[in-house]
């Protein structure tokens, strides 16, 4: 049975808009980055209402005339313009993929939650016009919502495990161009997962009787479950006393451990207990179990507490860590609130466990709003605290978690290390000064470069100048220009990094590719007993790119020889012998596996 308060022209749009946000996401991420509007201080803020506003939109349009949902959208609009111009101000100097992606993701996964809180109350403004509803309303959305978010995903592993599957059939017969069309072609990866999205919103919001049938089976499932998991907690607490908090304190990280245990009791507990129940949901002697379960909640909160202290007491504060407190501090106030529901639940069961999340939950949105704005800045916390302990000796330079500073904390973290750098008393030790110096060059936190005694002049970033000093110019191959150094040293696809290494090397031809009289660089990575991968870069317009790119085992080749080959110059190019083809207008590629 279907709902069919959602007008035609709405469910259109829905998938529309999810397209869109498909392809867009692509066009940010592929794109050149010389563009007005798509720079790189500009990425962000896209990357942000991209991930937004084409969600709200999907799960709270009713009518596209409605005031609300344009007031809702202008509203998450300068959420989203707030919160991101701090994070964006926190990596605009980084110069690297993972320092970026240290800071980017948790806001963006911040987000998500933030989002996720908010959708109920921005849709029963749209549909009753009011921010002040009964919780039975709010938890219904919450409900929904949930199942929505956990269907799109299990739509999408199945669409794709189906297209996997034809692929491998596919190759089996020697036939490649599935593969390519399907996990080669980014285009249509981000726009069919945005289709995908699309699809499932619509249907989970049209087919409202079917979500209530999926919530109500939920519901009995996790009805049994919460006894289980009520009678874990308490013998946990109950065994405790005679083992000694010491225990906690021992093992590498029980904070998680622990407010895992209350975060599934808070969720089992609101699923069984719904918007309210008049009649309690089981026998007098379980009834009590789950009961004392929720009062020892806040125990769990304290031990987490003190566990996460001894860590920060030990080893300082990291943005895992000050996230970690928040959720902490948040579990703590919803287990002090359960507790108390409790002790006044008279009339029914668990009587002003409504009004609690009512309040709460407001306040983990702003929370999460706060966090990423000066007020509660994690990646100041950490750093201050970090250098603050190296200061007043409390951690030796020996021991500074330079990996932190360096791909953890953004722009703070980079600053950090340039200080460290200039003080006489950290690098007066010379083997602490190369690793500073190799740790400030290294590009992600896996990255492992032999020493670098070639480089004078440190800075956080790789200069144009001493990625020439490393890489080896072709016989009768001329020095590119200044422009195609610069993209080298800011290409994300190209690992430049390990040309860095004495162990590899790195080497550029000229030749042309495509007869035009200009000519395109090869650059070819070859590392002992690895793959040998190679690069094309063509001029386009203004700009540099890597149009072209080749993998292969060394075992294919004489490595030796191939080296050789291309120091020389002994390269060009050649011509195929299989063309594509130009049906009237329209070019078809086409793809000869065989002939290749």
């Amino acid at each position: 049975m279907s709902d069919n308060s959602l007008p035609r022209l709405s469910r259109i749009f829905i998938i529309f808009v999810c397209i869109m946000q498909g392809f867009l996401t692509y066009f940010i991420h592929h794109s050149s980055t010389s563009s007005l509007l798509l720079q790189q201080s500009t990425i962000l803020y896209w990357q942000a209402l991209l991930l937004v506003l084409p969600l709200v939109f999907a799960f709270t349009i009713v009518r596209l005339k409605d005031r609300f949902l344009w007031q809702n959208l202008a509203i998450c609009l300068v959420v989203v313009l707030l919160t991101a111009t701090w994070v964006n101000w926190n990596v605009e100097a980084v110069d690297n993929i993972s320092q970026y992606d240290g800071v980017v993701v948790p806001y963006l996964c911040s987000l998500c939650i933030l989002m996720f809180i908010a959708l109920p109350w921005l849709q029963t403004r749209i549909k009753n016009k009011q921010w002040n509803v009964s919780y039975a309303t709010i938890y219904d959305h919450l409900c929904i919502n949930a199942i929505t978010v956990v269907l799109t995903l299990l739509l999408i592993v199945l669409f794709w495990g189906i297209l996997w599957l034809c692929v491998e059939l596919f190759k089996q017969l020697e036939i490649h161009f599935f593969r390519h069309l399907f996990f080669r072609n980014n285009l249509f990866i981000y726009t069919i997962n945005g289709f995908l999205v699309g699809v499932a919103i619509r249907t989970c919001r049209l087919q409202t009787h079917l979500m209530k049938a999926v919530r109500n089976l939920l519901t009995l499932m996790v009805k049994g479950l919460l006894p289980v998991l009520s009678f874990v907690a308490l013998i946990f607490i109950m065994t405790l006393p005679f083992v000694g908090l010491d225990a906690l304190s021992g093992t590498w990280s029980p904070s998680a451990l622990l407010i895992t245990m209350v975060s599934l009791l808070i969720i089992a507990t609101n699923i069984v207990y719904k918007s309210g129940l008049k009649v309690p949901p089981y026998p007098t002697p379980v009834r009590l179990m789950v009961n004392a379960s929720l009062l020892v909640l806040p125990l769990y909160a304290g031990l987490a507490l003190y566990a996460i202290s001894i860590r920060v007491s030990e080893y300082g504060w990291t943005p895992v860590r000050v996230w970690g407190y928040l959720v902490i501090i948040v579990s703590f106030f919803f287990s002090c609130g359960y507790a108390i529901a409790v002790l006044r639940s008279q009339r029914s069961w668990l009587h002003p466990l409504g009004m609690i999340n009512r309040i709460l939950l407001p306040g983990c949105a702003i929370l999460l709003i706060l966090i990423n704005t000066p007020l509660i800045d994690p990646y100041r916390i950490s750093v201050n605290d970090q250098m603050s302990r190296y200061l007043s000796g409390k951690v030796a330079a020996n021991n500074l978690d330079l990996a932190l500073l360096r791909f953890n904390t953004g722009r703070r973290g980079q600053e950090a290390l340039i200080f460290l750098y200039q003080d006489t008393e950290f690098v007066n030790n010379a083997q602490r000064k190369q690793r500073l110096e190799k740790m400030m060059m290294e590009h992600n936190r896996w990255e492992v470069n032999s020493e670098l005694e070639e480089l004078k002049d440190i800075h956080p970033k790789f200069t144009a100048d001493f990625i020439q000093q490393k890489l080896v110019l072709a016989k009768s191959t001329s020095m590119p220009e200044e422009s195609w150094w610069k993209m080298l040293q800011n290409n994300q696809q190209v690992d430049v990094d390990l040309c860095l290494r004495d162990s590899d090397v790195c080497i550029v031809n000229s030749l042309d590719l495509n007869q035009d009289g200009i000519s395109e660089y090869l650059l070819c990575h070859i590392e002992r007993d690895s793959d040998i991968s190679c690069h094309v870069f063509a001029k386009q317009g203004e700009e540099w790119r890597n149009i072209g790119h080749a993998y292969f085992p060394p075992t294919t080749v004489n490595a030796s020889y191939f080296e050789q080959a291309l120091r020389s110059g002994n390269v060009k190019a050649k011509h195929k012998q299989w063309h594509d083809v130009v049906v009237g207008n329209e070019p078809v590629k086409i793809y000869y596996p065989e002939a290749e």
